[in-house]
């Protein structure tokens, strides 16, 4: 929540465009290969919440951005300062947080049964490409 508060409100110190390689197949792509290739449980905790992480700001990105710039100066000429507009904002797409919260959930669960298939490193790789292909033609 203090990194999404922090790129809403302009004064972000981190570069949050890599964060749009995280979209829905490329995460699935991921999951499906972790599964597959590792065995320590400790790892595969630690590359899950990472890509959970990493999932929820990309798809926080996408729902803060796709805001209209039109909106966006309305509220802020109206006199709203920088952070109300950006509670607002979070408060606006806390419900599509959740959401997306269980849609990973949902995510981590397939990948984990496609991973049992006898092709589940192609299967993953494939996902890759798809989602790397999506993601540079800006497809979301």
């Amino acid at each position: 929540m203090l990194i999404s508060f922090e790129i809403v409100s302009k004064r972000a110190k981190l570069r949050y465009q890599s964060l749009y390689f995280f979209n829905e197949i490329m995460t699935v792509g991921g999951l499906i290969l972790m599964w597959y290739y590792l065995d320590n449980i400790y790892l595969i905790f630690t590359i899950l919440t990472a890509l959970s992480i990493t999932y929820q700001l990309y798809k926080l990105l996408v729902a803060i951005y796709s805001v209209d710039k039109r909106f966006r100066l309305l509220i802020l000429s109206l006199g709203t300062s920088h952070s109300e507009y950006a509670r607002f904002v979070l408060e606006k797409n806390l419900g599509k947080m959740l959401g997306n919260l269980l849609k990973f959930y949902t995510v981590s669960i397939i990948s984990f049964l496609a991973s049992l298939t006898p092709y589940a490193s192609n299967i993953g790789f494939l996902a890759l490409i798809v989602g790397l292909i999506l993601t540079l033609l800006q497809s979301d």
